[in-house]
């Protein structure tokens, strides 16, 4: 039997597994000696969670039950704890195949994971939020509020933009539908904080985590406007391939958010459900000789979460939400940190109508206002592929002696200057091939690329130019 390892969120400690762990000794008929739970410091301000996740590794190889590169385990993650994991399985830096740590872990649950983070992370780092959350105990980190872990949690941050591109984007997938890399499974409650505790939730979250923020199912999409467009390859790429929206799982696995009745996301952990606990112990068996496949346990799992999802989805949302991650960058890569990306569903030009619901919740990253997180309902016309999809961009430098340039075309740009008109673009011609990008519960990455150069274009530019020697004779 393998073991089983457990992993809490931010500011929690390993007690917090406690009624979960007892209810798995029952149903796996295990002893709670044999149940790892990991405890660690997230309250200090100068640890990350890349640090953490090697934390755990050092933890791993002190354990006689865990040690060894070719030792199997089971993971089970509560929201920061998401993160732990998935860290520590990129941090060896060898792609799936020959990563010994993706070889090791053969499934994973995550339990209203923080895996794009938490709208509450920026707010976790004021004093206030020390006092609240802080570390009580006297010492060197008194009311410390673990202000680099936050930064990591906090809405559109590098980090989690960084960790998609390792394990859910990248080349080889991390988790795919095959026994080589783990078998993941998500779960997260239908509703938020109750009493006193109320006074923290945003909507479409389980009072810490977005609906929409928790699955690991993930697409990308890149627009690239510079005068010589490549893909993320650096091949060069023609107009036509501009726009570039990835697939769905292919060989990836399926990992959509598995919803839990009268479940927010403290009670997930502290009063889970037994119909959940059922369902963990039978996917903690999958990949076994005569057990369920994957695909048969997700059908089961989605029958039982479509139970659960029609109360996350009224009003304005009544298709439920999603989630847009935005980064705007030049073709260094250098972020933009000044930047409008406005959406119609109407139509271009003189039809375009501002979709203002994209704009009823927006978090730009604080560390890297070049990232930005949009959470949006979405009503039922938007998941429609023949709903109108146009992008205006407008982007400054703050100076005439560089500006920022989107092609449409190569040889036609579009100057982008403060009091300039936006570059404007038709997505609709792309939804033949893609489909919608609206998807209900799932995060959207989007990649804006603009050539930023010096002012004019065409001559020599205002920042350089050559200097005329007054002397005489001078050349």
């Amino acid at each position: 039997m393998r073991p089983l390892v457990l992993i809490h969120g931010y500011s929690a400690s390993g007690v917090d597994f406690a009624p979960l762990r007892d209810k798995l000794c029952d149903k796996l008929q295990r002893k709670p000696v044999d149940i790892n739970i990991a405890n660690y410091v997230s309250l200090n301000n100068e640890v990350t969670i890349k640090d953490i996740a090697e934390g755990l590794d050092r933890a791993f190889r002190h354990n006689k039950l865990l040690e060894g590169d070719a030792t199997e385990f089971d993971a089970i993650v509560h929201s920061t704890g998401m993160l732990v994991i998935r860290a520590w399985l990129t941090n060896y830096g060898a792609q799936p195949g020959i990563n010994k740590r993706v070889l090791r872990l053969k499934h994973l649950i995550g339990l209203a994971p923080a895996t794009w983070g938490s709208p509450q992370a920026h707010k976790g780092r004021t004093w206030l939020g020390a006092l609240v959350k802080g570390n009580r105990k006297f010492g060197p980190d008194f009311l410390n509020a673990g202000n680099l872990v936050l930064d990591n949690l906090e809405l559109g941050s590098s980090f989690t933009w960084n960790l998609a591109h390792a394990d859910l984007l990248g080349p080889e997938p991390y988790y795919d539908t095959g026994t080589n890399t783990p078998f993941v499974a998500v779960f997260i409650g239908n509703t938020a904080y109750k009493g006193l505790a109320a006074v923290a939730n945003d909507p479409g979250t389980d009072g810490t985590v977005r609906w929409a923020g928790c699955a690991l199912n993930t697409r990308k999409i890149r627009l690239n406007l510079t005068r010589n467009p490549v893909n993320e390859k650096g091949e060069t790429v023609p107009d036509e391939k501009r726009i570039q929206i990835s697939d769905w799982a292919d060989k990836r696995l399926d990992i959509p958010m598995i919803a839990v009745n009268d479940r927010n996301h403290g009670t997930l952990v502290s009063d889970p459900e037994d119909e959940m606990v059922g369902f963990i112990k039978d996917f903690l068996n999958i990949g076994e000789p005569g057990a369920e496949t994957y695909k048969d346990w997700i059908n089961r799992a989605k029958a039982y979460s479509d139970r659960s999802i029609a109360s996350m989805k009224t009003g304005a949302a009544a298709e439920g939400w999603q989630q847009f991650v935005v980064r705007c960058i030049d073709e260094h890569g250098d972020g933009i940190s000044d930047y409008i990306i406005e959406v119609s569903t109407v139509g271009g030009g003189e039809k375009f109508t501002r979709f203002e619901e994209m704009y009823e919740d927006v978090h730009a990253y604080g560390a890297d206002r070049s990232f930005r997180c949009f959470h949006i309902r979405l009503s039922p016309n938007l998941t429609d592929p023949k709903t109108p999809l146009w992008i205006r961009l407008h982007a400054s430098t703050g100076t005439d002696l560089v500006v920022y340039q989107g092609y449409l075309k190569s040889g036609t740009a579009k100057q982008l200057t403060a009091d300039s008109s936006p570059v404007e673009l038709d997505l609709g011609q792309f939804s033949k091939l893609n489909g919608t990008i609206f998807y209900p519960f799932t995060t959207t990455l989007v990649e804006i690329v603009l050539n930023r150069e010096p002012s004019p274009l065409n001559g020599i530019s205002k920042l350089l130019t050559w200097w005329k020697d007054p002397a005489p004779g001078a050349s």
